[in-house]
């Protein structure tokens, strides 16, 4: 039981993230506005998707004993999955374009995948920024590793 929601962690949230790890800056500034709204309406859908599918497992695989606690994977999860969402950007995918257009304009995030862009970018507006400014460097290295 708790295998396979431990399963479902592990494979979940990096599937939908990494489905297109390969989209950086490069190719978000040479998009026109209406395609980048239209990945930044799919990049969510799946979140939501994601999120239904977690939801249902955990319904399905609840913790059998009451000592049982959540593996801290899940509760991982599930604090990374929030980073995806600020209070005052909600689904303004016009908003979150603009930042991302932004954002995409210091050279040194050209190499940086649009979805940890947008972790990034959400993480800030929420007013997180010492979440955002980890995760900023820590993309930035990962960039500068693979050249």
């Amino acid at each position: 039981m708790q295998l396979t929601m431990i399963l479902l962690v592990m494979l979940g949230l990096p599937a939908s993230l990494l489905a297109q790890r390969d989209i950086t800056g490069r190719t978000w500034t040479r998009w026109e506005g209406d395609r980048k709204i239209a990945y930044l309406g799919g990049f969510y859908a799946g979140l939501k998707a994601n999120d239904a599918i977690f939801r249902q497992a955990e319904r399905d695989h609840p913790l059998r004993k009451p000592v049982e606690r959540t593996p801290a994977s899940v509760d991982r999860y599930k604090s990374e999955r929030r980073e995806y969402y600020a209070r005052n950007l909600k689904y303004d995918f016009n908003m979150l374009r603009k930042l991302l257009d932004v954002f995409y304009t210091d050279s040194d995030n050209i190499l940086i995948p649009v979805p940890e862009a947008i972790r990034i970018i959400v993480l800030r507006e929420d007013g997180n920024h010492e979440r955002a400014d980890f995760l900023l460097l820590r993309e930035r290295r990962k960039a500068l590793e693979g050249k």
